[in-house]
């Protein structure tokens, strides 16, 4: 951290910095204490008319900085130590913090240590303008993928329209998706923003966690000597480690520690719900909105130990002293990306296979997670799990965002009922005339073309997300006390999306990942110049989250689960239930098993 740190020459207050951007360059204003009332220049200290003149200058600058701060200008103290970060658009950012000790050579594969109580705080002042490392990862999920990323990863950021509010604002921690295996909390267009943070005047804070083997790998040699003599779940406990750094801290950016909502998006919609069942997360958040996550796992350790053993034979190693040598690389190819327990989970966009399941990434640890989520809830009473407000969404084409066929755009209906036919007779051949009669060429369609593919893909997405979730939330109705609400995102967008490197495929319709992309106005990012109906959804999302995080409800127009589940359009419109007979076909028949897994 050395080369981010200003010391402070012994004797000399900085009252703030300017940092020249094109020069590279930080300067520092200067002040001298002569009473703990007046700060002059060595000039005036002989003349008591200047000492006069400095206490009106004092008065009028202090009132100018209390309505506004330099521009590019900021500082913060943490429990750590003192942060300079950046003014932009109406709001501050400090990015990159560390929360935790870095988990490297003999941390790696530990629960995440505390920075005050290890000793490793900064000295003087930490440069949070700028992002830090990603954790560990490759992209795409294959042993040749690309390296990237670094183990001194955990770090979070904080974007805040105000330091000293009127009033504590409420917080919103991000945590982003990527199959527990990739991507970041600083994903341009899937992060929050010093927009964002003006417009909503609500404290965002995203955060970097690790993932794939360096984050949930579950090995025996693991589980020897550990503190929690348990293995796996690392990133979960990254997590917790970065709300309780919240609960600690967020005062001193202009945050409520009382009023703080989670909220993520497919695995981080998954991290969601992980939190509000663990133990170890109890009182650190008081609203929770999971976005397109899994539907359940109970994969218990001793299993996924077992399973996990392919990693541990492709790495040559006998024990953890051998697998914390390894260099990332060396790790990240070792993992079983597609031979069992498949973490790349290639096939989560396609209808199952018969009898075929993938390997546990997350698992029942007994020490983050005591008991399967449904056990939880179910057992009730013991006060082990988050009773907060909670929201469960999805998208309604959500595998049109990477469909397992590169030629689905050009399908014809004949493509698409030969394809139906093909994948579903194992499960025999009622089951698939009964799912062809249910999603059939009749169906509406708000495009002119490439509606074989977006049939096809509200069929997967229903067996895999949508109505295993709507049972999600009709037992956590049935479990919280606190309201529990259900929304599908039905919008077609104006154009089909670009492709990119985490949005693979070029969607067309209500897409994986398009409720958070409007929410954090990364919609532009992939289409292009949004039409007025694109706008009205994405003000729409931004409205309902914002007022839930704000209220711990949403608006009295917008009804708790089970009495209706609010479809997100352009407009919000609500029904009792969604496609209950097809829903009705994949739960009867076994299909749950096959859901959304981590």
């Amino acid at each position: 951290m050395s080369e981010d740190v200003y010391e402070v020459p012994e004797g000399t207050e900085y009252r703030y910095l300017v940092q020249d951007e094109e020069e590279e360059q930080i300067q520092y204003v200067r002040r001298y204490y002569v009473s703990p009332f007046l700060v002059v220049s060595r000039k005036c200290m002989f003349l008591i008319g200047c000492g006069v003149i400095a206490l009106l200058s004092l008065a009028g600058y202090l009132a100018y900085v209390a309505e506004t701060p330099p521009p590019g200008v900021a500082q913060v103290e943490t429990e750590c130590g003192w942060l300079r970060g950046s003014w932009k658009g109406g709001a501050y950012s400090f990015k990159g913090i560390p929360y935790a000790v870095p988990p490297v050579d003999e941390r790696r594969w530990r629960p995440p240590a505390d920075l005050v109580e290890a000793g490793q705080c900064w000295h003087g002042i930490y440069d949070a303008t700028r992002f830090r490392s990603i954790c560990p990862q490759v992209q795409p999920l294959r042993k040749d993928g690309q390296v990237m990323g670094q183990e001194d990863c955990l770090h979070l950021s904080v974007w805040t329209p105000s330091l000293k509010p009127t009033k504590p604002l409420p917080v919103m921690v991000w945590i982003h998706g990527g199959y527990l295996q990739m991507l970041s909390g600083q994903e341009r267009g899937y992060s929050p923003t010093e927009e964002l943070a003006a417009r909503t005047q609500t404290v965002y804070v995203s955060l970097n966690y690790r993932l794939n083997a360096f984050g949930f790998m579950a090995l025996e040699v693991l589980r020897e000597g550990s503190p929690t003599n348990s293995s796996g779940n690392y990133g979960f406990m990254d997590q917790i480690q970065a709300l309780q750094w919240v609960q600690r801290n967020i005062h001193n950016f202009g945050g409520d520690a009382g009023r703080v909502t989670i909220f993520g998006q497919s695995s981080g919609g998954t991290s969601v719900w992980t939190l509000m069942m663990s133990p170890l997360a109890k009182g650190l958040f008081h609203r929770a909105i999971d976005m397109s996550g899994s539907y359940v796992y109970n994969a218990s350790l001793a299993s996924a130990e077992k399973d996990n053993f392919e990693f541990l034979r492709r790495t040559g190693c006998k024990n953890a002293i051998c697998l914390r040598g390894l260099h990332i690389a060396q790790v990240l190819q070792a993992i079983p990306w597609q031979q069992y327990p498949a973490w790349a989970a290639d096939e989560l966009t396609d209808p199952p296979v018969k009898g075929v399941f993938l390997g546990p990434v997350a698992v029942i640890d007994n020490y983050v997670l005591k008991a399967p989520p449904f056990e939880t809830w179910e057992k009730g009473g013991d006060g082990t799990y988050n009773d907060v407000p909670f929201v469960v969404g999805t998208t309604e084409q959500e595998t049109d965002f990477s469909p397992p066929y590169e030629n689905i755009s050009t399908w014809t209906w004949g493509d698409y009922r030969w394809i139906v036919t093909k994948k579903l007779t194992p499960f025999g051949e009622a089951l698939t005339n009964q799912a062809l009669r249910l999603y059939n060429s009749s169906a509406p369609c708000p495009t002119s073309d490439r509606c074989p593919e977006r049939l096809f893909t509200t069929m997967v997405s229903d067996m895999r997300a949508t109505c295993p979730r709507n049972d999600l939330a009709k037992r956590a109705a049935g479990a919280l006390k606190s309201p529990v609400y259900r929304y599908l995102v039905t919008y077609t967008p104006s154009k089909q999306a670009n492709a990119s490197s985490w949005l693979p495929f070029p969607g067309r319709f209500a897409f994986h990942l398009l409720d958070s992309l409007a929410f954090f106005r990364g919609l532009e990012m992939v289409l292009g110049t949004l039409s007025p109906a694109d706008i009205s959804f994405q003000e729409m999302i931004t409205k309902y989250f914002v007022h839930f995080a704000k209220e711990g409800r949403m608006p009295d127009e917008w009804p708790e689960f089970p009495s209706s589940i609010a479809l997100l359009d352009k407009n919000i419109s609500f029904v009792t239930s969604y496609s209950r007979e097809r829903c009705d076909l994949w739960e009867e028949n076994g299909f749950y098993s096959y859901v959304w897994i981590n």
